[in-house]
């Protein structure tokens, strides 16, 4: 994957680029170098830290520089053959982690921790910056816990970036305790909320199914946990769109009055407070509300007029 303001100096080379001309640039300070890269005031400084430190970014960091949505994680994960020595000052460097974000690579965070991954490769692979969503993908399978990688498989899948055949080729090179689990991902997702509140739900036996159509057959409902109560889970970190915030209290309302039991789980609920929502989910499923099913008949069009006896008698 190619970043914008870094070039490879093999790539510049193969531009039929002229020396005289990149020693021009190089005195204008409009380009500097950074073995083996040309580096312009575009390049994303934080990408260009790791590649001083003879690192890429790979799993997480590279996943989110991909555009696949990424849950919440510590440390900055980066990979280099196992031939090329990345230096000592690598135990010691502490990096802010680049994410995209409305299409934009921008640093995020604080400074963290470098998370290396050893890797079997003689050489690089390429002469990209960020390796290829595959390369990223079979890194993420053997580092991160089951959850978080089903994020990344199904957030490739449902963007349309990977193809099935593609997924279950690197799954099926993963280890056996990961690859049992991972042989569950789907391609309908929505957002890593999803998966990991779906997950959950699955590993504790209760059945739940995604994406299932309102009665209306127009709209879907994220999660729909046995006959009658349905998850919503929101994909953003920060909320500041008027319009989805109505549509979404729209969308209740309809359920809510099918007789379905809504709850609207938010981005912090299940990343920074999950302790919590999963007491108060586990209470709701103690009660056995998800196998009421929900309320048979037409809904109110809105034209009907709701008399209440004993407001008319006051």
């Amino acid at each position: 994957m190619q970043i914008t303001g870094i070039r490879h100096k093999t790539l510049v080379t193969a531009d039929r680029t002229s020396r005289r001309t990149v020693e021009r640039w190089l005195r204008k300070g409009s380009v500097s170098s950074v073995q083996p890269w040309y580096i312009t005031p575009e390049a994303p400084p934080d990408v260009v830290a790791l590649l001083r430190l003879g690192v890429r970014p790979t799993c997480l960091d590279a996943a989110s520089l991909h555009g696949l949505w990424t849950p919440p994680h510590t440390g900055t994960h980066v990979y280099r053959p196992r031939l090329i020595d990345p230096g000592p000052e690598l135990e010691e460097a502490r990096i802010i982690p680049v994410r995209r974000r409305n299409g934009k690579i921008a640093p995020q965070g604080t400074l963290q921790p470098v998370i290396l991954h050893g890797s079997a490769m003689r050489r690089w692979p390429d002469h990209d910056p960020v390796p290829d969503l595959e390369l990223v993908l079979a890194h993420a399978g053997r580092c991160l816990p089951t959850v978080k990688a089903a994020v990344l498989f199904e957030s490739a899948l449902h963007l349309g970036v990977l193809r099935r055949r593609e997924v279950d080729r690197i799954v099926a090179a993963l280890p056996q305790r990961t690859r049992r689990p991972l042989s569950r991902i789907r391609a309908d997702a929505e957002s890593g909320t999803e998966t990991t509140v779906r997950w959950w739900l699955e590993s504790r036996g209760f059945p739940v199914r995604s994406q299932v159509y309102f009665p209306d057959g127009r709209r879907r409902m994220d999660l729909l946990v046995g006959k009658s109560w349905v998850i919503e889970c929101d994909s953003r970190e920060f909320h500041d769109d008027p319009l989805s915030y109505d549509q979404d209290r729209e969308r209740d309302l309809s359920l809510t009055v099918r007789g379905y039991l809504v709850t609207r789980l938010s981005w912090e609920q299940v990343f920074l407070r999950w302790n919590d929502t999963e007491q108060m989910l586990l209470a709701i499923l103690r009660r056995g509300e998800h196998r009421r099913p929900p309320v048979a008949g037409q809904v109110p069009t809105g034209t009907e007029s709701i008399r209440d006896p004993d407001i008319l008698r006051a």
